[in-house]
């Protein structure tokens, strides 16, 4: 009998560590298409972006885990 799939709480915090990270890149790439004026190296927002969806990760998975 084949076990109907469930999303269980590990593996959303599983996705959401690498989907945050992600995420925060693409939104670095996003402010710096649009603000492309301001940054002598936009290398430095899209991997800050990064860190902060790492950090946010992080703390999703101490608080619900």
């Amino acid at each position: 009998m084949a076990r109907s799939p469930r999303f269980r709480r590990d593996d959303v915090l599983t996705a959401a560590s690498y989907a945050l990270p992600v995420l925060g890149g693409l939104l670095g790439v996003a402010y710096v298409n649009v603000n492309y004026t301001d940054f002598i190296n936009p290398v430095w927002a899209i991997g800050g972006g990064a860190v902060l969806g790492w950090i946010a990760a992080r703390l999703l998975r101490r608080m619900l885990g």
